[in-house]
């Protein structure tokens, strides 16, 4: 086994242990499975804004063509690089506890949307009309059962992928001051 190959069964392993001991956590206690996630935003010029979520900040803003400066993917290009993202991190975290040795994993994602909803020309949708995506896979494992088993778990536990497919109860309200 070479340094890389040694160093990758390492990681895999610590990975999968944590993966395992949350799951017992939640197991033991189901209390241990509610998280909360938070983001918050400011505009701060033209369509730019500033988000943070934890100690992460990152700028968010429009192409040309729709008026931005394009300093930064669009709110929509991020759900796409979200979803992307979440699909490859469920499939590593599903092989890792299955015994699959990945290669590489990586998401190419397209989202349709028709801008007579965002600028109210019509009564379409503001949001996505569809997407389109292709998960590749880079594997040796040979076991079928595995790797379809690894596919239904990337499409029904992304929770990414829940919240594009799923209505979500939304909350909240618009204050002037």
């Amino acid at each position: 086994m070479s340094i890389a190959e040694t160093t990758i069964s390492t990681e895999n392993e610590i990975l999968k242990n944590s993966l395992l001991n949350l799951i017992k956590g939640i197991q033991e206690d189901p209390d241990n499975a509610n998280a909360t996630f938070r983001a918050k935003s400011k505009l701060e010029d033209g369509f730019l804004a500033e988000v943070q979520t934890r100690d992460f900040k990152f700028k968010s803003d429009e192409p040309t063509d729709l008026g931005g400066t394009d300093q930064g993917p669009n709110p929509v290009e991020y759900v796409l690089g979200a979803f992307a993202a979440c699909q490859e991190i469920v499939i590593k975290a599903y092989a890792t506890v299955l015994d699959i040795n990945l290669k590489s994993v990586s998401v190419e994602v397209d989202g349709h949307l028709d801008l007579h909803g965002f600028l109210n020309l019509t009564d379409q949708r503001a949001g996505f009309t569809s997407l389109n995506y292709k998960t590749t896979v880079e594997t040796n494992e040979k076991d079928t059962k595995k790797l379809q088993l690894l596919e239904e778990l990337s499409v029904t536990r992304c929770p990414v992928l829940d919240i594009i497919q799923n209505p979500v109860e939304v909350t909240g309200s618009v204050t002037y001051i």
